[in-house]
């Protein structure tokens, strides 16, 4: 039943975090200087809204991760992926062609499949790992520091890069509160950090670590960063670290044949999403969703 639960609550925030960063890249246009702010219209309004709904998503975490563990909360994430297409076809007007609609198909498949077989398996009780947790920490930091470095000095693979450094975050920080709300609610959580207790310390870091992932969201999409490129990406990665995360920091902890096969057909729907993509110096014929 709390397996459920997480699932329920994990359906509940990728929905809600979906329309908020279709309302954000809808709404980003207010940070051109080329039109005044009459000439913006509602979209100063609209993208308040979304970043609103998207601080909101912390609730939803923290209430999740109570009941089941991060990789459980995050498996049903990409289903909120149908909203963030409609959203951007229908109001954004951006184009979709028929491998990116594949593609979202298979992360949507892949993603419920995660969600099934953790539902069908049981979970991961291990004890944490700390001298792994802190050495997976620091190679992150690095790698994303120079992942992103490259990304905003030469402009290459913005969506890409933004989205899946964002995704990996978020996912990061499900797993943080997790471990910090393993042993303690809410407020002996925090209360904890008075004690210097470690786990408290790792709960609060874990709003760091989604405090830049939606941060990075917005760069992505302020530098011109498709919402259906970007948020696809970010999905995949939302998915699968907690799920690497825990395999890495948590003693005995295992992945399935069939979490394996789920997240290699995530894997494949996020290339076709953005290999395939149309780019000026590439164009192809875009078959348009009615």
């Amino acid at each position: 039943m709390t397996v459920v639960l997480g699932l329920i609550f994990g359906i509940v925030n990728t929905l809600v975090l979906h329309l908020a960063k279709a309302m954000e890249r809808h709404g980003i246009e207010i940070f051109s200087r080329k039109k005044s702010f009459k000439e913006k219209g509602k979209k100063p309004l609209i993208y308040i809204i979304g970043f609103v709904l998207n601080n909101t998503v912390v609730i939803w975490q923290i209430i999740g991760t109570t009941f089941a563990s991060a990789a459980v909360f995050s498996s049903v994430f990409g289903l909120g992926l149908i909203l963030l297409m409609l959203y951007s076809h229908y109001i954004l007007h951006e184009e979709i062609d028929i491998t990116e609609l594949i593609g979202a198909i298979l992360i949507i498949i892949g993603t419920t499949m995660v969600g099934f077989f953790y539902i069908m398996e049981p979970q991961i009780t291990g004890t944490i790992n700390y001298v792994n947790f802190f050495m997976l920490i620091l190679i992150m930091i690095v790698l994303f520091s120079v992942l992103i470095g490259f990304s905003w000095k030469t402009k290459i693979a913005i969506a890409f890069i933004f989205g899946a450094v964002a995704g990996t975050l978020g996912g990061m920080d499900n797993v943080l509160k997790r471990i910090g709300l393993t042993s303690s609610n809410f407020i002996e959580a925090f209360a904890g950090v008075f004690q210097l207790e470690l786990d408290s310390f790792i709960f609060l870091f874990s709003f760091l670590a989604g405090f830049f992932g939606m941060i990075l969201t917005q760069i992505g999409f302020a530098k011109g960063a498709d919402a259906s490129r970007l948020v696809p990406m970010y999905n995949s990665l939302y998915i699968v670290a907690p799920v690497l995360f825990e395999l890495v920091i948590i003693n005995g902890a295992i992945v399935s044949m069939g979490i394996t096969f789920s997240i290699i057909i995530i894997i494949i729907g996020v290339f076709m999403m953005n290999i395939f993509k149309k780019t000026e110096n590439n164009p192809q014929k875009k078959i348009i969703l009615e």
